[in-house]
């Protein structure tokens, strides 16, 4: 990487030889429309532990000048996401779901049309970190402005608060309202391309972690004698749950949609956000990690965000409540930008709920325990994707047992055993 480049000593991984010099001088030059001259380049580590399982980030701190400027040095700083690069199950698995193809295509083709259309109504809503440069061929990767330069930070070793779930339901309602408009008024059909995430596309029986949930909670809750009375439930909705949950996220493909579409992030939870704090006042929030976007019911997102960014007193006590805050954020946007077309009332999007409880139901056996997870800096995430054994005795923790008590009988109570 030449002389006057250093490389933290702090990464796991070493970089790969084509992150260089030479790589950010072109993205430098094309953002500058100038010759750059770089000084100093510093790689680290992109994340925190925990943080990110699917790619591999790196941040990179730039010094350089211009052509046009040769005495006035400037300051850049990205962060970078490639595809897993080194051999084994991470590398093997990310690899069979289109990320990078998802990511880019969200960021170029349906981020700018959203930004633009609330721009029109004076809403300077943002929503996504700025995209500087992406390559789809391999080695794929995407690079952006790094949010921690603009006083962002992630959200560490704890959940969310009530008002940063509030605020990221209402980008979320946002991006929602407005592709929901694109295909209502533009007739926009490039959505609908957006049909690949993980559990649609990955052959489960190759990817426990995703395909073993009803026997993971299964195993769990025999040895709890007052929850064994749910096992009969659990086994009888074992033998269509994975099925329902696959033809639910293949719907809009298969032509049998909901009334309700819209495009999905996907990956809706803690650590795909940043926060930006004016003392102890939330000033703004961004959402992270477009890569497994998917068009359908906005349910998707929903019951996500319910397992896997709403803290555990969040399920308990106000689910809702912020189902109603994101349906009325949902319904002011498409009164904002003028949509004339109807407008999803409350009972239609809890119908939605509804409608895809098989999924809401998967993601609290498969997902549950990732969301106390995320925040305890004591969790190799690694080892818990990868190993039933860790995942087994992870889920044995009192305090996800004690949530299980209240959110099994309220699941009975909603029919979401029922086929």
């Amino acid at each position: 990487m030449g002389n006057s480049n250093k490389c933290s000593e702090e990464d796991d991984l070493n970089a790969p030889a084509w992150i260089n010099e030479d790589f950010f001088k072109r993205i430098l030059e094309k953002s500058e429309c100038d010759n750059v001259q770089i000084h100093n380049l510093l790689l680290s580590s992109g994340t925190a532990k925990n943080d990110h399982y699917a790619s591999i980030l790196f941040r990179a701190k730039l010094k350089y000048t211009l052509h046009a400027q040769p005495t006035q040095e400037k300051y850049r700083a990205f962060v970078m996401k490639t595809e897993p690069f080194v051999d084994g199950v991470k590398k093997d698995k990310m690899n069979e779901v289109p990320l990078f193809e998802t990511e880019v295509g969200v960021y170029t083709k349906v981020l700018p049309k959203i930004e633009a259309k609330l721009r029109e109504f004076g809403d300077q809503t943002i929503l996504a970190p700025k995209l500087f440069h992406y390559s789809l061929q391999a080695p794929r990767c995407i690079v952006f402005e790094d949010l921690v330069v603009e006083g962002y930070t992630t959200i560490n070793n704890r959940h969310c608060s009530l008002e940063e779930v509030k605020m990221a339901l209402t980008k979320l309602a946002k991006m929602h309202a407005i592709s929901y408009q694109m295909i209502h008024r533009d007739n926009n059909h490039d959505l609908a391309n957006f049909n690949k995430t993980f559990v649609n596309t990955i052959d489960l029986a190759d990817f426990p972690v995703l395909g073993n949930g009803i026997k993971l909670i299964k195993d769990v809750i025999s040895d709890q004698s007052d929850l064994q009375k749910f096992l009969p439930h659990i086994e009888s909705v074992e033998r269509f749950l994975i099925p329902k949950v696959i033809d639910l996220l293949n719907a809009t493909k298969n032509g049998n949609q909901s009334g309700v579409q819209v495009l999905n992030h996907g990956d809706f939870h803690v650590k795909n956000l940043m926060v930006k704090n004016d003392g102890n006042k939330l000033k703004d929030l961004m959402v992270l990690d477009y890569q497994v976007s998917i068009f359908g019911s906005p349910a998707i997102d929903l019951h996500y965000a319910f397992t896997m960014m709403y803290s555990p007193s969040m399920r308990r006590e106000r689910m809702d409540e912020l189902l109603y805050y994101y349906i009325i954020n949902l319904q002011e946007t498409l009164r904002k930008v003028e949509f004339h077309g109807h407008i999803p009332t409350i009972q239609e999007i809890r119908a939605e709920m509804q409608a895809y409880r098989h999924w809401g139901l998967y993601l609290i056996f498969t997902l549950l325990y990732f969301n106390y997870a995320l925040v305890d800096e004591s969790i190799e995430m690694d080892k818990l994707v990868e190993s039933e054994t860790a995942r087994r005795a992870y889920y044995a923790n009192p305090k996800i047992l004690d949530e299980l008590r209240i959110l099994l009988p309220r699941f009975l109570h909603l029919g979401y055993f029922e086929e």
